[in-house]
């Protein structure tokens, strides 16, 4: 027991001394820097004792500058490049390859359902160095950078200014925005989010029509279960929200405070914050990190290495649509998985219920069931059918032009579109969606390899461009972010905010964009010329589409741009 206490004594010390040392480099970093005094006196004031904080606000934009100035082009994936999990036997592209004995990968449990399991490196990149995980660990370790709230905030005119000091502003760290009049905040504008925006993917849950007096359509996130680190200082999160027939919110129900707000009502304003935030965190952990980075491009690169060999035809299939896939995600994995990680620290739960959120994230996900065969609710069809809804009819048709091309590729591959090699294949990927509310079918399944290969490369595409593109919803305190706090429920406090800001900026480093002729990969290096041709009539069909896209855009009252194949890039950003 003395030892005991002895220890912990000296841990305390420890931790003294390492906070010290800490803050010491940090306001160093922060003085030495060319920001205004303003910027450096709001840091120190308001977020000064989160180290870690002050550290990602100075660090952060110029390396997401310098990796966009350094970005990959489509002449960046390359034939010779693919080799990972495999050893080849001759010199020629068709020669034999044969399997090594292990690949390294790093492991997560999540929950008894599901873990993460990303391979340590891929044909890309090269694995990551022993001080290269060291700095990783450094970066979550509570020791160095404890987990410390605050709850003050800044007007969106001091944000803004904030932001452009430090680099992240639109064109620099942070992605410019192809959307114009998305201010969120007036009745219309908060609608658009979930008739045409990323809250696309949270409206089409709803399976039955609303008898409700507030209107048909629901979109309900009861949150309020989730447990919160420090209920003096933070809200809860649940929202239910109701719209009209007309596409424009009617009411919403606060489930914390089991309360229902009405448009004009006292209130009325904290209720529509409370609802873009609950959504943000929930699409940003649900839908973008967990379904499009882990279950789809993370599990597609790593099945696709341990089980097809590089000269493989589905293996040239996805090799495009999942460049880069394993350094993106063990990066996300690290920035928004782990405890005290940006995306734990940015949200005002506890780890345990952030587990959950991933956890209950496996269990709904149907990411693999084919886009285009989707069911909506009668009333949702109805938008549908009038042209009112292009989430689900441009999806579609994009989803179907991606269809068409992997049909068109597998019919080129002949017999090793289903030999030992494809079957083990499908085989693993099925096996990854046991638990889920949408499992893939059995690979005897009229096109389930089709529809599987469509759905990975509608997902890394389209989807991801969906959930991805979130500049407009984290630019100012007042728009959306991953908590709220009672002292001021209509923006998001400052230290909250610049660790979006660092969420957000990372969305914006560039992959090679989809619309591309990748010179060095298709039909190079001895690969079949069939490969090119097939390439080649994708790409036309991919500007058909984009062509119809935005003159559709041109005629709605109400844009949406998000699935424009131009906009696409080849593979997942974080």
């Amino acid at each position: 027991m003395s030892f005991l206490l002895k220890w912990g004594a000296g841990a305390v010390c420890l931790q003294s001394v390492v906070d010290m040392l800490v803050d010491m480099k940090t306001k160093e970093a922060l003085e030495e820097s060319e920001l205004t005094d303003e910027t450096k006196t709001i840091l120190s004031q308001k977020v000064g004792e989160d180290s870690f904080n002050v550290i990602m606000a100075l660090k952060g934009p110029p390396a997401i500058v310098e990796a966009n100035e350094n970005a990959p082009g489509d002449d960046a994936v390359k034939t010779e490049a693919v080799d990972l999990g495999w050893e080849k036997t001759g010199e020629n592209f068709d020669d034999p390859w044969t399997k090594v004995k292990h690949v390294s990968r790093v492991r997560e449990k999540i929950s008894k359902e599901f873990t993460i399991e990303i391979l340590a490196t891929d044909d890309m990149m090269t694995e990551l160095t022993f001080q290269e995980r060291i700095k990783a660990k450094i970066y979550t370790s509570r020791v160095v950078f404890p987990l410390v709230d605050f709850d003050t905030s800044v007007d969106d005119e001091t944000a803004k200014r904030v932001l452009d000091d430090l680099g992240y502003s639109p064109g620099k760290a942070l992605p410019v925005t192809y959307n114009s009049d998305f201010d969120m905040l007036t009745d219309e504008s908060f609608s658009r989010i979930f008739f045409a925006g990323m809250g696309s993917v949270l409206l089409v849950k709803q399976e039955k029509v609303s008898d409700s007096k507030h209107g048909p359509f629901v979109v309900d996130m009861p949150l309020q279960g989730l447990k919160i680190r420090d209920e003096d200082k933070f809200r809860s999160y649940g929202a239910r929200i109701h719209f009209s027939a007309d596409q424009v919110v009617t009411a919403i129900y606060d489930y914390a405070k089991a309360k229902e707000f009405l448009p004009n009502e006292v209130g009325w304003a904290a209720a529509k914050m409370l609802a873009r935030t609950s959504a943000f965190l929930l699409m940003t952990a649900r839908e973008h990190l967990i379904w499009t980075h882990f279950l789809v491009s993370n599990v597609a690169v790593r099945e696709q290495t341990l089980h097809l060999p590089p000269n493989h035809p589905i293996r040239r299939l996805l090799t495009v649509f999942t460049f880069g896939a394993t350094e993106v995600n063990i990066n996300a994995f690290n920035t928004l998985v782990p405890n005290t990680c940006i995306l734990h620290r940015s949200t005002a739960l506890k780890y345990e219920s952030l587990k959950d959120v991933f956890a209950s994230s496996f269990s709904s996900s149907t990411i693999y069931e084919p886009f285009s065969e989707k069911k909506y609710n009668p009333a949702l069809q109805k938008l549908i059918d009038e042209g009112k809804f292009p989430y689900a009819s441009e999806g579609a048709e994009y989803y179907e032009v991606v269809r068409k091309f992997v049909k068109d590729w597998l019919d080129k591959a002949g017999d090793a579109a289903t030999d030992k090699y494809a079957t083990a294949f499908y085989k693993a990927m099925k096996a990854t969606t046991k638990g889920q509310a949408y499992e893939l079918p059995k690979m005897s399944e009229e096109n389930a390899m089709v529809n599987m290969l469509s759905s990975i490369i509608f997902t890394v595409t389209a989807y991801h461009e969906i959930i991805g593109h979130v500049v407009d919803y984290t630019i100012l305190p007042s728009k959306a972010g991953f908590r709220l706090t009672k002292r001021d429920p209509l923006h998001i406090d400052l230290q909250a905010f610049l660790y979006t800001e660092a969420v957000s900026a990372s969305t914006s480093t560039r992959m090679p964009q989809l619309m591309n002729s990748f010179p060095n990969f298709f039909s190079a290096a001895g690969a079949p010329s069939w490969e090119r041709d097939v390439w080649n009539t994708f790409q036309a069909d991919l500007k058909s589409q984009s062509n119809k896209v935005q003159e559709d855009d041109a005629a709605r009252d109400v844009e949406f741009k998000y699935f424009d194949p131009a906009r696409f890039e080849c593979s997942v950003s974080v």
